[in-house]
């Protein structure tokens, strides 16, 4: 009964003791505790940080993916506008894109990603989905060069769709700008009148859109009219364009004149000097110099 008595109290003290000595346990231990909580939270905001930023790549990837597929839709409309072009019915084509642009403010040529090995030649015509844009002047196997018909030594043989008149329209270094010569003051032509190909000269196909005139004026005692013209393709937005490969039976049948190209110099020359002779004698000219007549004039 002794022996109980003394685990009784035993028991009690020690139950007291652990008691009262509690909190120091606590105070003792807390350092640890704390530094483990911080430690956990800090590891907790890593992974969100870190959670946070792999979603910010994906999110950014993901809109750089998004800006991709809406401008491959824009690229892929384009194509279909462009392989829908109206042309004649066993003409083949090529797409191409502009790889370069003459930075030289007096050379109006642009550089394509298709050559010889394409099937590439010397006097290729190009055309838009708006119009004509110029003609292949030199070509390698991957790629060529072509002058656009807003180059000052360009000249193409045009037609007034509505009247029928013939004329050249020359570049003259300038975007919205076509020059034709010569056109007699009481000629049939009319702000609004779009001007074609005329198929002359055995370049360019008859009935592409070239420009629309902007303006007829000039002296009223001249011999000759001055017309201005703007072309219908906007040459500052180039990228994508179709090479056409040129068949005696799309061709005008009455065209004997080789198409009149000015040149610097011989080798720049498309087609020989008689011929640009002969051209011009049989040929009208008009003469624009700027132009705000919207492109849509063809399509009304």
């Amino acid at each position: 009964m002794l022996s109980d008595i003394k685990l009784k109290v035993m028991s009690d003290f020690r139950y007291y003791l652990e008691t009262a000595l509690y909190p120091v346990m606590v105070f003792a231990d807390s350092p640890r505790s704390i530094t483990d909580a911080v430690t956990e939270q800090f590891k907790s905001r890593e992974a969100l940080i870190s959670e946070n930023e792999q979603l910010a790549r994906e999110l950014y990837t993901q809109r750089a993916d998004l800006l991709r597929l809406k401008s491959l839709e824009l690229e892929n409309a384009h194509m279909r506008k462009l392989l829908n072009t109206p042309l004649q019915e066993t003409s083949k084509r090529m797409v191409g894109i502009v790889l370069d642009v003459n930075i030289d403010p007096y050379l109006k040529r642009v550089v394509i990603n298709r050559g010889t090995g394409s099937g590439v030649y010397v006097g290729m015509p190009v055309i838009t989905e708006k119009g004509l844009v110029g003609q292949v002047i030199s070509a390698n196997y991957a790629s060529s060069q072509v002058l656009l018909l807003i180059d000052s030594v360009s000249s193409v043989p045009v037609m007034n769709l509505r009247s029928q008149i013939r004329a050249i329209a020359s570049g003259v270094g300038v975007h919205d700008l076509l020059s034709i010569d010569n056109v007699p003051r009481n000629a049939d032509i009319k702000v609004g009148d779009v001007l074609v190909t005329s198929g002359l000269g055995g370049v360019y196909p008859a009935g592409y859109p070239v420009a629309v005139v902007t303006e007829v004026g000039g002296d009223k005692s001249a011999t000759f009219a001055s017309v201005k013209a703007a072309p219908l393709v906007d040459f500052d937005q180039i990228r994508y364009v179709l090479m056409l490969w040129v068949q005696d039976d799309f061709l005008n049948e009455n065209s004997q004149e080789s198409l009149p190209v000015k040149s610097r110099t011989d080798s720049k020359n498309v087609l020989k000097r008689e011929s640009i002779r002969k051209a011009l004698e049989k040929l009208s000219l008009i003469n624009p110099k700027n132009s705000d007549m919207k492109k849509e004039a063809f399509n009304g």
